[in-house]
């Protein structure tokens, strides 16, 4: 019986290590494919919590500061993929209003200040 409940142990943890290398594929190609602008910025935020839903946004703008595309992941389990975060598309990066009780607030205001660091480093 012992043996059973580590090898269950031992499987389910291997399923987990799989299923984070897929998410992580899916992550890698997500930013990639948004990052294939001729111009502008990409910005990724991350909230990753130890207990409770973690969230990733990544925006993209243009050379003026308008955000031209987003993406968001929200939630707690390795099934998550990016969708359309349309709510931000054709805002300035300065004009993003999201409430600090927003669930992707954290990850916004990360992405954009990622966004702005390279903007001053130009």
């Amino acid at each position: 019986m012992f043996g059973l409940l580590i090898g269950l142990f031992v499987g389910m943890w291997a399923l987990q290590i799989g299923l984070t290398a897929l998410q992580l594929k899916h992550y890698k190609k997500t930013v990639q494919e948004m990052s294939k602008r001729s111009s502008g910025y990409l910005g990724v935020g991350v909230d990753k919590r130890k207990l409770g839903v973690g969230s990733v946004v990544i925006l993209v703008c243009n050379k003026d500061g308008i955000v031209v595309d987003s993406k968001k992941m929200y939630g707690v389990t390795v099934f998550q993929r990016f969708s359309h975060y349309n709510e931000l598309i054709d805002k300035h990066i300065d004009h993003i209003d999201l409430r600090e009780e927003d669930k992707l607030y954290a990850a916004t205001q990360l992405a954009v200040k990622n966004i702005k660091t390279q903007i001053n480093t130009i």
